[in-house]
């Protein structure tokens, strides 16, 4: 190759008689033709180049295990904390607000968690003064009173009006001491409520022994009339049970009467600035309050106005009673009483059969009877 080339050095690499490759030079030194050649072992050669490569290598690798530790735990740093977040998430969405949860950072995260524990606090605090508010008011209107949808002096809606009183109480509770007066009215209280709230019933007020409750308000549920009545007949059916092994004058057989109107209420928060109510006032709330008044005289637990009855009248059995005259009412108004559910066919078919059940004793025929103030307030009417 130096022999031929015209120019003074070059270089080649070629393969021996041994098949080693080798790196050969040759360096003209301008004299007679004379020249320098070098030959290297190509393997020799490239022997540190090879050996940076390897260093490069695990130099590499290193920094990369390197790396992936610090971003493994940089990001376990901030996954766990989030995770955790998330896991009391899922408490408080069940409805457990005492999360055990400890900032672990001092970061942004850290301070999330700072305020998402107080968030459960509030809440929880919120929740039990929802429940210590529900013992006094009914939940469903603790609920709406919270989230502020109950508009302040009332609104107008359709809904059924329900009354209720033990006969007698007065009789009942003197041969009673006072303490035993409450113990007996919580549990018949329990029993009825329940009936009201099993089917979709918000309880307004207890008047002494009387019930007063109201579908319709402050939310409607499309058959608060059917459910009204359904309500009452629960009643019926758990005072039933609540009589079995009662007698005497320590645990009296109790007797109630229902009342129940449909029609126009104005509901919402009524009362003074220092203290205000929820419940429904209106001539549909008058009504009921005297058509409860009419079980006595007619022998009857459960009476419905005729407005109640065209809501019901395909869902239930119900019995039409004498005409009544009511003061404050131009014209006669016509109740019924509820036997049971049509599609009951152990409900009782007539009225006598449902006094028989309930323990009702009718002799003579229904007459008005003055009240507390010697006032008549309604008339029956004869036919």
């Amino acid at each position: 190759m130096m022999m031929k080339s015209k120019l003074d050095n070059g270089q080649t690499r070629y393969k021996n008689e041994s098949g080693i490759y080798h790196f050969g030079s040759f360096k003209k030194i301008g004299f007679s033709g004379i020249g320098v050649i070098s030959s290297v072992p190509e393997d020799l050669a490239l022997q540190e180049v090879y050996n940076i490569q390897r260093r490069n290598i695990y130099i590499t690798i290193i920094v990369l295990n390197i790396a992936i530790l610090i971003v493994y735990f940089f990001s376990k740093s901030l996954t766990t904390p989030i995770t955790t977040l998330l896991g009391a998430t899922k408490e408080i969405e069940k409805g457990n607000f005492k999360v055990d949860v400890r900032a672990s950072t001092g970061d942004e995260i850290g301070v999330l968690t700072e305020s998402f524990v107080e968030m459960g606090k509030g809440l929880d605090e919120r929740e039990r003064m929802k429940d210590a508010f529900g013992k006094f008011v009914n939940k469903e209107i603790a609920d709406q009173v919270l989230k502020g949808t109950i508009k302040l002096g009332g609104e107008r809606k359709q809904a059924t009006v329900f009354f209720s009183d033990i006969r007698g109480f007065t009789a009942i509770s003197e041969k009673l001491e006072p303490e035993e007066v409450v113990e007996f009215l919580n549990q018949y209280m329990t029993r009825m409520v329940n009936c009201v709230n099993m089917t979709n019933g918000v309880v307004d007020k207890y008047i002494g022994d009387a019930v007063m409750a109201v579908w319709g308000a402050p939310v409607t549920h499309g058959n608060d009339t059917e459910n009204a009545v359904n309500g009452a007949l629960m009643m019926r059916k758990e005072l039933i049970e609540f009589n079995k092994g009662r007698g005497g004058d320590k645990k009296p057989i109790i007797k109630i009467g229902c009342g129940l109107n449909t029609g126009p209420v104005l509901a919402g928060q009524i009362g003074s600035n220092e203290r205000m109510e929820y419940t429904v006032i209106g001539d549909t709330v008058n009504l009921a309050s005297r058509i409860e008044s009419l079980n006595k005289p007619f022998g009857t637990d459960i009476l419905v106005s005729a407005d109640t009855y065209h809501e019901i009248k395909d869902i239930f059995r119900l019995e039409p009673m004498q005409q009544i005259k009511v003061k404050g009412k131009s014209e006669p108004q016509q109740i019924y009483a509820v036997l049971g559910r049509l599609d009951d066919p152990s409900s009782p078919q007539t009225l006598e059969e449902m006094r028989r059940l309930v323990g009702i004793e009718m002799k003579g025929k229904p007459t008005a009877e003055a009240g507390e103030e010697g006032e008549v307030k309604y008339e029956i009417i004869d036919k």
